[in-house]
């Protein structure tokens, strides 16, 4: 009985000392491999990830533009309705323009709902002249509302005003 208590013993260590030999081994050959694999791709300098490697679309440059840039269009909404859509920069309201002293907002909150106001818009490099009629705010019926959620440029994207 002890020789075969002791036959146990010795397949169990001997099993242990070999999964730990397999793991540290394992351990070594993939560091090995990771390291000389990586070698191997940063030599190759023309190969390397650029910005342009991933075929972003392009930007427009905003530098010196003001306004709003919608980011939500709200369903059923008189901005909906005559045409605005995500993306564009609203840059002015009835010829006032939006910058940092009238924002769209406060714009729009000079009107009442019903009334019809002309916004020009710059959509993909091209100005829009867009004529909305502004509905009733869901929230109060006596304020005006357009109907979309936009942020100030140049002040994107952290400053997310309320809609309107």
């Amino acid at each position: 009985m002890e020789q075969k208590n002791r036959t146990v013993t010795v397949a169990i260590i001997t099993g242990v000392v070999a999964l730990l030999l397999g793991c540290c081994l394992g351990a070594m050959f993939g560091v090995m491999g990771g390291i000389f694999i990586g070698h191997q791709a940063s030599s190759r300098s023309d190969e390397r990830m650029t910005p342009d490697s991933f075929n972003l679309p392009t930007l427009p440059d905003l530098t010196g533009m003001q306004g709003a840039l919608v980011q939500e269009v709200v369903v059923g909404s008189p901005a909906e309705d005559a045409g605005v859509a995500i993306g564009d920069i609203i840059t002015s309201v009835d010829g006032t323009p939006i910058d940092a002293n009238h924002r769209l907002a406060d714009l729009v909150s000079q009107y009442q709902p019903g009334d019809r106001v002309k916004l020009t818009v710059w959509r993909a490099g091209d100005v829009k002249r867009i004529t909305v009629t502004l509905g009733e705010n869901p929230q109060d019926s006596a304020r005006p509302y357009l109907g979309v959620r936009y942020v100030d440029v140049p002040d994107q994207p952290d400053n997310v005003a309320p809609s309107n």
